[in-house]
C-alpha cells in the first residue's frame, strides 16, 4: 500500500537521515550514488541500482552521497501476515488450479542490486509520479496496484539475471529435471525408482533438494500433477470419472475420487458441477 513516492535530486554532499520508519522505502538511483546505513549494513547504491529499507531498523548516514545524486523514492505498508499457513515458496507454475490457499504465500524482494530491468525503471518511476497526487477515484490503490507489479517484474528480472550471472550448481537444476519427468508420468503411479534411475541420483537426495527448493515434496507434486490433469480433462472434455481415473493409472475410481477431494476440497463431480458443458 503505497504512502508516498517522488524523486529527488542533491546540488551538495547529502546526508542520508537518521530515523526509524515505521513504513519501508524503496529507493532506486538514477544519477549518482548514495550512501545509507541500515543498522549496522552500509549501503552504496550506485547508479541504475535499488535498495529496500526495511521498516522498523535504523537508517541513517555519513556525508557520503555524491553532489548531483537523483534517485526515486517510496515509501509503502506491507501488511503484516504472520499465519503459519503462509507459505515461504511460490506455488509451482505447473500446477495451475488456484484456490485461496494458492496464494497464501510470501517471498523476499531482492534487497539490492541491479538488472536488465533497472534500465527501463526509471521512466517507469517518472509515470507513476506523474499520476501520485492526481484527483482520480480510486487513485491510491490504482498507483499501489501498479507499485505491486513493478514489485513483481523486479523480482523476476532479478532472479533471472542472478541465473544468468552464475553457473547453476547440481542441486539447482534437479527441481526442474524432476518437473519434467513427472508431468511426463502423469498419468502413472509414482515410481522413486524409476525416478532414480532417470536422475542418476540417490532419491534421498532427490527428494530432499526438491523440497528445499520448492516447499513440496516429490509425491505431493506428482500428485497435483496428476490431480490438474484430471481437471484439466473435466473442463474441456466430456469423460466421466470412472474414464478419467483409469487415463490416470488410478487402480480404481473410489480411490481416484478420495485423493482428488484429498487435494482440491471437494469431489469429482461437484468440481465438475462448476463448469457449463452442453
Amino acid at each position: 500500500m503505497v504512502r508516498d513516492l517522488g524523486w529527488n535530486q542533491v546540488d551538495t554532499v547529502y546526508t542520508h537521515h537518521d530515523r526509524i520508519l515505521d513504513f519501508d522505502v524503496f529507493v532506486l538511483v538514477t544519477n549518482g550514488r548514495m550512501q545509507v546505513v541500515e543498522g549496522t549494513t552500509e549501503y552504496i547504491i550506485q547508479e541504475k541500482e535499488h535498495l529496500f529499507l526495511k521498516k522498523g531498523l535504523h537508517h541513517w548516514g555519513r556525508p557520503e552521497t555524491l553532489p548531483g545524486t537523483s534517485w526515486f523514492w517510496v515509501h509503502f505498508i506491507s501488511p503484516e501476515y504472520d499465519s503459519p499457513s503462509y507459505k515461504e515458496h511460490a506455488p509451482l507454475a505447473e500446477i495451475d488450479f488456484f484456490y485461496p490457499d494458492h496464494y497464501a504465500y510470501r517471498f523476499p524482494m531482492p534487497k539490492h542490486g541491479t538488472s536488465p530491468f533497472h534500465r527501463t525503471l526509471e521512466n517507469k518511476l517518472q509515470l507513476l509520479v506523474e499520476d501520485f497526487g492526481k484527483p482520480t477515484e480510486h487513485g491510491m490503490v490504482q498507483l499501489s496496484i501498479q507499485v505491486y507489479q513493478l514489485f513483481l517484474q523486479l523480482h523476476k528480472s532479478m532472479k533471472e539475471h542472478s541465473h544468468s550471472t552464475r553457473n547453476s550448481g547440481k542441486g539447482e537444476t534437479v527441481a526442474g529435471r524432476v518437473m519434467t519427468f513427472l508431468m511426463q508420468h502423469s498419468d502413472e503411479d509414482f515410481d522413486s525408482e524409476k525416478l532414480s534411475n532417470h536422475l542418476n541420483l540417490n532419491y534421498s537426495y532427490i527428494s530432499a533438494t526438491f523440497k528445499t527448493q520448492t516447499g513440496l515434496s516429490v509425491i505431493e507434486t506428482h500428485t497435483k500433477l496428476r490431480i490438474n490433469k484430471a481437471m484439466d480433462w473435466m473442463r474441456s472434455t466430456s469423460l466421466n470419472v470412472s474414464e478419467i481415473s483409469e487415463k490416470l493409472g488410478y487402480k480404481n475410481p473410489y480411490y481416484f475420487s478420495r485423493v482428488f477431494k484429498k487435494v482440491i476440497g471437494e469431489s469429482p463431480s461437484a468440481y465438475m458441477s462448476h463448469f457449463y458443458k452442453s
